[in-house]
């Protein structure tokens, strides 16, 4: 089997992104034909083929950096689990409605932040990527904050629900702002994402009528190391089965 190693700083940078855009698709796609209406079904899919799209472009960009070793889908279809770098929010099951909205909240609320600096990056085609994103994001996350306000301050059970969704996936804020050496050189300020993402979120619990879970330190091992959740194996399991079970195939 085909082994995939980056190696390249830059590159190793971008497939954390990468990595995190396609995880949060799959999970997405999962929502198709069983989200609460049509509608939202069709928003929903759409949400995930953007995500699918930009990590398919970082692939991209990374498969560029390391000398076109592999392809993008060699890229995705090709490693195991330890050697992802997703953030663990997005491996988060779609245990109910409540918990799509959440998850996808709080992600977009952070990409945006990535994205922002992104934008103004050295690297002309990836600072073109991110202004193309910081679009797509956008609507996301006024699609998310539109859900958010409405189950927040819907029925009590609508409240109770995303309140709940929104206590579990905190924990996994944490390690997004454990910034390394790699980050702060290809980010121009760290510390301006994390300031800008707590001010955005407390906005907008503040609107939703949600109580911002207390903060805890909970020693997470890091996905920049290539630790995961219990649910990312099962993800990856499902995600890379064709590939892996006919890999000559050609669509």
């Amino acid at each position: 089997m085909m082994q995939i190693k980056i190696t390249n700083p830059f590159a190793k940078f971008l497939v954390r992104i990468a990595d995190s855009e396609i995880i949060l698709g799959q999970r997405l796609a999962e929502m198709c034909s069983n989200a609460p209406t049509l509608e939202e079904d069709i928003a929903l899919s759409n949400l995930g083929l953007d995500c699918f799209g930009r990590g398919e472009e970082l692939m991209k960009l990374v498969s560029a950096l390391e000398n076109n070793a592999f392809t993008p889908d060699d890229c995705v279809f090709r490693r195991n689990e330890r050697e992802y770098f997703c953030i663990k929010l997005v491996e988060q099951p779609n245990n109910d409605f409540a918990w799509v909205v959440v998850r996808q909240f709080l992600h977009d609320v952070y990409v945006t932040e990535i994205f922002k600096q992104l934008a103004t990056n050295e690297h002309q085609e990836l600072a073109a990527l991110s202004q193309k994103v910081l679009k797509e994001i956008e609507y996301s996350k006024m699609h998310s904050f539109d859900w958010l306000v409405r189950l927040g301050r819907g029925t009590e059970e609508s409240k109770m629900r995303t309140q709940n969704a929104l206590n579990v996936m905190w924990k996994y804020t944490e390690e997004l702002f454990l910034f390394d050496e790699i980050d702060k050189t290809y980010l121009s300020d760290t510390d301006a994402i994390a300031a800008n993402w707590n001010l955005g979120v407390n906005e907008m619990f503040a609107a939703a009528d949600l109580e911002r879970p207390a903060d805890k330190k909970r020693h997470i091992l890091d996905f920049r190391k290539g630790f995961h959740s219990e649910f990312l194996g099962l993800i990856l399991a499902d995600m890379q089965y064709l590939p892996r079970a006919y890999p000559d195939a050609k669509w």
